[in-house]
């Protein structure tokens, strides 16, 4: 689910970590907690290194309309388009290259994924029960000793 934006760049909420481990528990906590909102700030990272070459923007837009096609608009299942899948498959790895559309996209990818790490680090995590997977096991328990330990 993703996370409000306010929330996600709260900077009240920035703190450097203190410790190796701090930060491990951090990173983690966010990634779990912010994992939509990074796929959305890589993604427009991505979008934004495909406007600077609008040609290639174009060729790939039409390589995922034949894509569309292919998956979508098949009556048969993919069993008899195996020449169809295998070149728009050449097709597509070729254009990767031939655009060098690759870099753009590995670049963005490690831009993404560096901005993830840095806002994991510096981020309070929000250590609620609500948060945790495990709330309902835990919002399930009022004792911790459990009910079989009363006198």
């Amino acid at each position: 689910m993703l996370r409000p934006w306010p929330q996600f760049l709260d900077q009240s909420a920035l703190r450097p970590p203190v410790s190796l481990s701090e930060s491990t528990h951090r990173v983690t906590q966010n990634l779990r907690y912010f994992l939509p909102n990074y796929v959305v700030l890589t993604l427009i990272i991505f979008l934004v290194t495909l406007l600077t070459r609008p040609h290639s923007l174009l060729f790939f837009l039409c390589l995922f309309a034949a894509w569309a096609y292919l998956v979508l608009a098949s009556v048969d299942p993919l069993t008899n388009q195996r020449f169809a899948i295998g070149f728009l498959a050449v097709a597509t790895f070729g254009a990767l290259f031939w655009t060098r559309f690759w870099v753009k996209l590995f670049l963005s990818l490690a831009i993404g994924a560096v901005l993830a790490l840095v806002h994991g680090v510096l981020r309070l995590p929000g250590d609620s029960i609500e948060d945790s997977p495990y709330a309902s096991l835990l919002n399930a328990v009022d004792n911790p000793r459990g009910g079989y330990a009363s006198f």
